[in-house]
């Protein structure tokens, strides 16, 4: 980096914080992505890992859904990180959270089939509403409507739910997906609502009837691996742009089963015709599955990938592009990318190296538990 303060962060005094020196560009991508080079800033050490990470709609706090049940909470900032009481109550793993545009309340779902929201700027905050079995098993991902009337979830049984946030009434249950459903987003103008599944099937509804309306076909994101009997793959993210014009659906062009194999691949189509316009690829064949996508205000597509234990890349593209013009590969099996409302602050929820449990060494007689490091990047303003 360059000569410049480095700016002191409060963490949990478990934490531990490391500095490093953002990975060089290729020559021919550095003139015209310097403006948007990300500069990377500290790490934040857990000792859980994590399947989700959000910032609230304010920006002063951050949210992950964990492994162990549990919501951890950090409030933001200029100094730093200062973690929260941990949210309590879950039975299951917490791998998706939203929160709702009224700037009070956070929305959790786990592998159980639970849902609870929570008044989350509270230190000492006990769920508002519990969902006890929202669905028969693991919610895979949930969304909110931009009216913050509606909650959208989905899962494993198949099963697309939309319900009443002001008193929890289910008010649509959507039954034409055929196999786990492992991603929702609302349209940014409310009236429609995106799921896809794991056979790359990608269902518009109309959230007044709860009506499909029409699909989009994202069959490179599933294979058949016969030699495995197994179905691999799948919509595991769907994001739409700020104006609500382009759909990216992120997941893998998987090529065999078993240790699933595939290059991580986002389809973007255009909302208004429903054709497919760009299809993004990072990485190479090893390299696993784009969970996490976002938009950049400007455009391109924000990213993180993870395949074989130790790789892990984030990334931005710009539609229509075959390589990425920024690229880091310092961070392992990276999950969730959570960006601040302003733009300028991005966190990646990674895992720690090592967390490979073929012939780990043993810590008493137990393996370590894998943990997801927090890494922070600071972007220009657009």
């Amino acid at each position: 980096m360059k000569d410049e303060k480095m700016q002191s962060f409060i963490l949990h005094p478990s934490s531990l914080i490391l500095f490093f020196k953002v990975g060089t560009m290729t020559a021919q991508a550095q003139a015209p992505a310097n403006r948007f080079e990300p500069r990377q800033g500290p790490t934040v050490n857990l000792d859980c890992q994590l399947g989700t990470v959000r910032y609230s709609p304010c920006g002063r706090f951050l949210a992950a859904g964990a492994y162990d049940a549990t919501v951890r909470r950090w409030e933001v900032t200029d100094a730093g990180f200062t973690a929260m009481p941990s949210l309590t109550g879950h039975r299951g793993w917490v791998q998706a959270l939203a929160f709702h545009p009224d700037r009070r309340r956070l929305f959790t779902a786990d592998s159980w089939g639970e849902v609870r929201s929570w008044t989350y700027a509270e230190r000492q905050a006990p769920p508002v509403r519990t969902m006890a079995a929202a669905h028969d098993g693991w919610i895979r991902d949930l969304a909110i409507s931009p009216d913050g009337r509606l909650l959208a979830t989905c899962g494993r049984d198949q099963k697309v739910r939309l319900w009443s946030i002001e008193d929890g009434r289910k008010l649509h249950e959507l039954t034409e997906h055929n196999d786990d459903v492992f991603s929702v987003a609302f349209h940014p103008d409310g009236r429609s609502l995106v799921s896809g599944d794991l056979h790359g099937n990608v269902k518009q509804w109309d959230v007044a009837n709860g009506r499909k309306m029409r699909e989009f076909a994202c069959r490179p994101l599933f294979f058949n691996a016969a030699n495995f009997e197994q179905n691999v793959g799948g919509v595991r993210r769907l994001v739409f742009d700020a104006q609500g014009r382009t759909l990216a659906c992120a997941g893998s062009r998987a090529r065999t089963g078993g240790n699933v194999q595939g290059h991580p691949t986002a389809l973007l189509f255009d909302w208004a015709s429903g054709q497919l316009r760009h299809t993004l690829v990072v990485g190479d064949g090893a390299d696993g599955y784009m969970y996490d996508v976002a938009f950049h205000a400007t455009g391109f597509l924000m990213g993180v990938t993870s395949g074989n234990p130790g790789t892990g890349k984030f990334f931005f593209i710009r539609p229509g592009e075959q390589t990425p013009f920024f690229l880091s590969t310092r961070m392992t099996n990276c999950q969730s990318l959570a960006v601040h409302p302003n733009g300028t602050r991005l966190v990646v929820a990674a895992t720690n190296a090592g967390s490979n449990g073929n012939g780990r060494p043993l810590r008493n007689g137990v393996y370590a538990a894998n943990m997801s490091p927090l890494h922070v990047w600071d972007l220009p303003a657009s």
